[in-house]
């Protein structure tokens, strides 16, 4: 679980990196404050309001998901793995349609059709 911990002077957000090398400090209460506010640098009228806060927390979590997507190469066989369950569906379909005449060869069609697209799947993992 992510845990975001602010600056109790200037409410900037602190890593988990920041607050274990020692760029902050935990203080009695539970509160942390930042490197800069314990070296006194920073100046009142520089506080983040609480948008800002939010916005940099925002960003930071999409920074976070752009690094841990991976993309796959892509391959033809899920696409005809898909595209023949299409076909599957066509198959049962018809079956039902034409369920007074031979239905056993649309059944039969259908389940070589539906074996052919889990193979498929299955070789491209």
């Amino acid at each position: 679980m992510l845990e975001i911990r602010v600056c109790a002077n200037c409410k900037r957000s602190l890593s988990k990196i920041d607050i274990e090398s020692g760029n902050a400090l935990y203080q009695e209460g539970g509160t942390v404050i930042c490197g800069a506010c314990l070296a006194g640098q920073t100046k009142t009228e520089e506080k983040y309001e609480e948008n800002d806060y939010i916005m940099e927390s925002i960003l930071r979590e999409v920074k976070n998901i752009n690094r841990t997507l991976t993309y796959e190469p892509a391959s033809w066989l899920p696409i005809l793995a898909s595209v023949i369950q299409c076909f599957v569906f066509g198959s049962l379909i018809f079956a039902y349609l034409h369920r007074n005449g031979d239905v056993h060869s649309y059944l039969l069609l259908a389940i070589v059709f539906q074996v052919m697209a889990l193979t498929f799947f299955v070789i491209k993992k």
